[in-house]
């Protein structure tokens, strides 16, 4: 049978990876964990099994069910034919076998080798259990575990017989053709809205960052900025964060969130390949209990009947179980995966083919891309349909956003020129590129303003300061007049700009913080290195901040890997009375191996009976007899 003890030893025999994600999975918190019969003691706890049963599906937990009916071990065969008295009319010995070996997975159960039940326990080989035989493995759950499964089915869960009847809901009603064709229409609509809102999400961001509050979440004047400017209902608003944060389109640096490097070449992809990343990102969300129940749903409503069946498949996960369907489910609404509850035929590709796939069904689907716009004598721009997002994406470096949608508009003026001249526009490119794109030409306004902007900019000039100087940034300018109306412009005030001379102004902050807020405050600024060349400074992106480790499974196996590799005879001594304690307490049947004086090492397989005084006493199970061996003499231990 098991034992503590068998549980250590197949626990010592785990890689790193599979401990932690051990550890992990079943939540433990207790710190003093020191070795592998502190973690056994630790998962066989009444929490960390009721920890384990709530993510098992229903057929495991009747299986389950079975084996605490055998009294803690069976056969497959044995725990199916109780399945079958139950009830149970989908079963077969295969089918159960797997979910026994699920159990034994899920660190529940092991197979062990010997007589199943006390009939077989006088060693003739005939029990359902002998392995000499070629007879079928026996399944046996670990100390304490029949025990927490008892108190949940009698308390809030249910016996191994309503477990193993089938009332299973009745199968979905499939989604007609005719409302088909509603959903896709509708989840198009909604996958292009949602990438368009990520990437102005993004945009956004790179004009103001937006505050994170310390209990979670963006600050609620960030939230209705953000909402106003991608044109959506505030309340999405995090479900839009959620999606960039989790591609990796932003990161939070300090209490701001910021665009990140791989934000750009997203921005760049077309609409359909954008998209697809932010589905990837959903379908790898997908929790590993909840993604089968979609697959398996998918050509029919979610909603209640999903949420229904998920708690009949999981009859022992609690209320954060609807939660997490909910979340899902809300993430698949807003990006079209599905429509009003229905999968959309993108969504059931995506589910069973990949975001590529899905993609490629999406981009039919979509509204017509235009490369071409209105460029107008007010210095507007008008775009006739939803942009090309590369196009889109170059105009935002010289025109500001005033709309967003389908027919986004843009305004040229001063400070958005100069921008572009500085990441390396000129005003033949500006002339070039606006010519174009435009379908009414360039108004003579707009080559006007383009070419003051080219012969205004560099009046402002922007440099690091001399690191003995004690300032950051320092703001120089031949113009006078100019230099004295940065000095005193109340825009500027935070930078705290002080006279250093006639033609320069000095601030404590670095020269990227001075020279946006110069750029905001639309004057004509360039940044320069010490030597007066033109640098190219971009917005701040986020970069992930390193954190302490909070990773506690980490540390509790860095604990035991060091216990036991602890040097000297002392660290295996102590391991070794560690086993002979626990097999002793529980009364495990163990293979000792004993040094003799002669050098030659003999086995002796003993049911142990007491330790005490240097000596462990057992009978041995070969000749039926009591043997006393001394501590001093034992090599090694291991379970049956």
């Amino acid at each position: 049978m098991t034992s503590t003890l068998s549980l250590a030893e197949r626990l010592g025999g785990l890689d790193d990876e599979s401990l932690h994600d051990l550890i992990d999975g079943r939540g433990l918190t207790r710190s003093r964990i020191e070795d592998f019969f502190d973690l056994a003691d630790a998962l066989l706890e009444p929490p960390s099994v009721q920890h384990a049963l709530a993510p098992l599906p229903r057929p495991v937990l009747a299986a389950l069910a079975a084996l605490a009916e055998h009294g803690g071990a069976a056969t497959a065969e044995q725990a199916a034919e109780c399945l079958r008295s139950w009830g149970a009319t989908d079963v077969s010995t295969s089918s159960v076998r797997d979910d026994l070996n699920a159990l034994v997975d899920a660190f529940l159960a092991e197979q062990v080798a010997g007589p199943v039940n006390a009939a077989d326990a006088d060693g003739d080989g005939d029990g359902p259990g002998d392995s000499a035989n070629g007879s079928e493995p026996v399944f046996a759950l670990y100390p304490g575990v029949a025990a927490r499964f008892t108190g949940w089915a009698d308390g809030d869960g249910m016996p191994g017989r309503k477990l193993a009847a089938s009332g299973k809901p009745a199968a979905l009603a499939s989604v007609p053709d005719v409302d088909r064709r509603f959903v896709d229409r509708l989840a198009a609509e909604r996958a292009f809205v949602a990438a368009g809102a990520v990437a102005e999400f993004v945009y956004e961001l790179e004009r103001e960052p937006a505050r994170e509050l310390q209990k979670g979440g963006l600050a609620l004047p960030d939230t209705r900025r953000i909402a106003s400017a991608l044109g959506i209902e505030a309340e999405d608003v995090a479900t839009v964060h959620w999606l960039a944060d989790s591609s990796g389109l932003v990161s939070r640096e300090g209490a701001v969130w910021l665009p990140t490097d791989a934000a750009e070449a997203w921005a760049a992809l077309s609409t359909p390949e954008r998209w697809a990343r932010l589905a990837g990102t959903w379908l790898d969300s997908v929790p590993a209990d909840i993604r089968p129940l979609m697959v398996e749903r998918a050509h029919a409503s979610w909603g209640d009947a999903l949420r229904g069946y998920a708690r009949w498949r999981y009859p022992a996960a609690d209320a954060s179980l609807d939660r997490r369907v909910n979340e899902v489910e809300a993430h698949a609404e807003f990006l079209g995966i599905t429509a009003n509850a229905a999968p959309s035929t993108a969504g059931i590709t995506l589910l069973q083919r990949g975001p590529d796939a899905a993609a490629d069904v999406l981009r039919a689907a979509f509204p017509a891309e235009v490369d071409r716009v209105y460029v107008q004598h007010d210095l507007s721009i008008v775009a006739p349909g939803p942009l090309i997002p590369s196009l889109d994406a170059r105009l935002r470096t010289l025109a500001d956003a005033e709309g967003t949608g389908l027919a986004a508009s843009f305004r040229v003026s001063p400070s958005s020129l100069h921008r572009a001249i500085a990441a390396g526009e000129t005003a033949q490119s500006l002339r070039d590129f606006i010519g174009s794109i435009s379908l009414t030409g360039l108004p003579q306004p707009v080559a006007y303003l383009i070419d003051e902007a080219a012969s205004r900019y560099g009046r402002v000039r922007v440099r690091a300061a001399d690191s003995s100087s004690g300032a950051g940034s320092v703001v120089h300018s031949g113009d006078h007049e100019l230099l004295n109306t940065i000095a005193v412009d109340q825009s500027l005030a935070a930078l705290g700009l002080r006279p250093a001379s006639d033609a320069e102004l000095t601030s404590r902050f670095p020269i990227d913080v001075a020279y946006w807020a110069l750029v905001d405050a639309h004057y004509p600024v360039v940044a320069e290195d010490a030597d007066g060349r033109q640098l190219r400074v971009r917005r701040r992106l986020g970069h992930p901040e390193p954190r302490e480790s909070t990773d506690t499974a980490q540390l509790v196996v860095q604990r035991l890997r060091s216990a036991v590799s602890t040097e000297g005879q002392g660290g295996a001594e102590a391991w070794l009375n560690r086993q002979l304690e626990s097999a002793v307490r529980s009364r495990t049947i163990v293979t000792v191996t004993v040094a003799l004086p002669d050098g030659r090492e003999l086995e002796f397989t003993l049911e142990p009976t007491g330790l005490g005084g240097g000596r462990l006493r057992g009978r041995d199970r070969a000749s039926d007899i009591e043997r006393t061996l001394p501590v001093a003499s034992i090599r090694a231990v291991r379970t049956t």
